[in-house]
């Protein structure tokens, strides 16, 4: 009995800790009116189409695929000179694509 709860705890352990679960996060020191423009461009160097822009409770969420692959970019005004942004990238899967959100973020910081 002891055996098996053992094996039941270390998956719960190790299902907890599995990278890929939350959305990569920056702030950028810029307001969004220069953030957002960044993003957009990323998506096109990267041939990804948008498809949609939205608005929502002072927050913009932009979304953009690519053969299977989903992104969506939150961008929260924090402060007049600040935005934080928020990239959750999918590759079909239920998990969050990282390596993919992280090259995003590093283009727009350019």
């Amino acid at each position: 009995m002891k055996f098996v709860f053992l094996i039941v705890l270390s998956l719960i352990v190790g299902c907890a800790s599995l990278r890929g679960t939350t959305p990569s996060e920056r702030t950028f020191e810029a307001p969004m009116a220069r953030v957002k423009p960044a993003f957009i461009s990323t998506f096109a160097s990267m041939g990804m189409m948008i498809s949609s822009l939205e608005v929502r409770d002072g927050r913009e969420i932009i979304k953009a695929r690519k053969a299977g692959s989903e992104v969506e970019i939150e961008l929260e005004p924090v402060g007049r000179t600040a935005t934080r942004a928020r990239v959750a990238a999918r590759s079909g899967g239920l998990l969050y694509d990282e390596a993919t959100a992280s090259r995003i973020i590093k283009q727009a910081e350019k």
